[in-house]
């Protein structure tokens, strides 16, 4: 659908978030005078709440109403809105028509060049990289979606490739054939908006639907890939002996040893691995990608990523707020192997399993653990049970700023207290950015 469709029909925007408001400015851009509705079931930042317009733009607060929905032609969901939520099938039922600005934006952009990346963990490293790479090689390269700009914000930009993170909440109603796609991994996350493993792991997968024989690159080392993606012509390995993978905490493109890897803002092997997808990508470009290499001494980890903020009194801090699921606080404990660590862990319990996260805790067991509402108590539980218990024991903390000082107290000199909490950040901060501000604030660093 494209946004010229919009001009003679009642339009809704289902949410007023960072997508929600992106929404809104382009299609008030387009029809200035066009009344619209916003809805949002939670509080509204008021910068943007002050440039609504009386008279044009309604934003209804609170719970979602079918019969209200059902008023409306078509409704721009955002994101964190899932399609499988009673009243948006009510809607539909009733003959509105769901969309979502990712599916206006590659409306608007059908004959661009672009690369859309997924996975359960790893898609914002791996996107940046890919994009720092292209753009290394000459390429001009806008890099949106689910990191950082929305679409609809850099929509007249023009660029030889875009590089898109895609989440499965984009997914899930996707329309786009991208020109190239990877999926990074498959586990467990965000069981409760998808309704289910099985739906999770469908809308996940709809990138190789989308793509529609083009090239996919997917993680041969993912045994659940594996299984899924057995057979299907146009996928193009990494993590597999024939392409670029990591052997021995070494980066290789087949029997050649890739030894001039800068890694000072890429630690430990999940990020080789997300720096082998990238290069796959890169090179089906028709790019150069070994040539590349050498750039990576200017490429700047993400923020919230394992970034390490700083040493106050002999104790490092380390910043990896956006791990939402534990299959990245097992990366993380692995990255930081050899450290005395100080883990701060949980946040919203979706009732993920953290089998995977528990052997790492085996393996590499933190001097201390401190765990978050509102799973800690159930994580506390599952490391009694698995029989891990640190040195300097398992605390329940009342909120983030009481798990800092309590990590301070255990912490010794020479130790890391790392924040990867493998949960979203959700119902006590807005997102994994807020959370992660948070803790540097606690922690004395300042942070935008």
């Amino acid at each position: 659908m494209l946004i010229s469709a919009l001009e003679r029909v009642d339009v809704a925007l289902l949410g007023a978030g960072r997508e929600g408001q992106s929404a809104w400015r382009a299609i008030r851009a387009r029809f200035p005078h066009k009344p619209l509705t916003l809805y949002s079931e939670h509080p509204v930042d008021e910068r943007f709440e002050d440039r609504l317009e009386p008279g044009r733009d309604r934003l209804v607060s609170g719970p979602l109403s079918a019969r209200r929905l059902a008023r409306h032609a078509v409704l721009v969901r955002s994101p964190g809105i899932s399609p499988y939520r009673p009243e948006l099938r009510a809607a539909r039922a009733a003959g509105a028509r769901i969309t979502s600005a990712s599916n206006l934006w590659f409306a608007e952009h059908d004959t661009a060049r672009t690369i859309c990346i997924t996975g359960t963990k790893g898609k914002s490293t791996t996107s940046a990289l890919t994009a720092h790479l292209l753009a290394a090689a000459g390429c001009t390269v806008r890099l949106a979606g689910n990191i950082g700009t929305p679409l609809l914000d850099c929509a007249n930009d023009s660029v030889d490739w875009w590089v898109i993170e895609v989440s499965s909440y984009q997914l899930a109603d996707l329309e786009a054939r991208p020109t190239l796609a990877a999926v990074l991994n498959l586990s467990d996350e965000h069981l409760d908006w998808h309704g289910g493993r099985g739906a999770y792991h469908a809308d996940k997968l709809r990138i190789i639907e989308l793509a529609a024989g083009r090239p996919v690159v997917a993680n041969h080392a993912d045994a659940l890939l594996r299984e899924r993606l057995h057979g299907v012509p146009h996928v193009h390995w990494f993590g597999h002996p024939q392409g670029y993978h990591v052997r021995a905490h070494r980066l290789w493109r087949a029997e050649e040893e890739l030894a001039e890897v800068p890694r000072e803002h890429l630690p430990g092997d999940h990020n080789l691995v997300n720096l082998a997808a990238a290069l796959s990508l890169v090179q089906l470009a028709g790019v150069d990608a070994v040539g590349t290499l050498p750039s990576l001494r200017k490429f700047r980890g993400l923020p919230h990523r394992m970034q390490r903020l700083g040493t106050r009194e002999g104790v490092t801090f380390v910043n990896d707020s956006m791990s939402t699921a534990p299959l990245a606080t097992e990366a993380a404990l692995r990255a930081l192997a050899g450290e005395r660590v100080t883990l701060l862990a949980g946040g919203l319990d979706r009732g993920v399993d953290w089998g995977a996260c528990l052997q790492a805790l085996r393996e590499l067991p933190p001097q201390a653990i401190v765990l978050l509402p509102d799973s800690g108590a159930r994580l506390a539980t599952e490391l009694r049970g698995a029989g891990i218990e640190p040195a300097a024991g398992v605390f329940l903390a009342a909120d983030l700023a009481d798990a800092v000082r309590h990590a301070l107290q255990v912490t010794p000199k020479g130790g890391t207290i790392l924040l990867s909490p493998g949960a979203p950040s959700f119902p006590h901060f807005r997102d994994y950015a807020h959370r992660g501000r948070t803790f540097a604030a606690c922690c004395g660093f300042a942070q935008k």
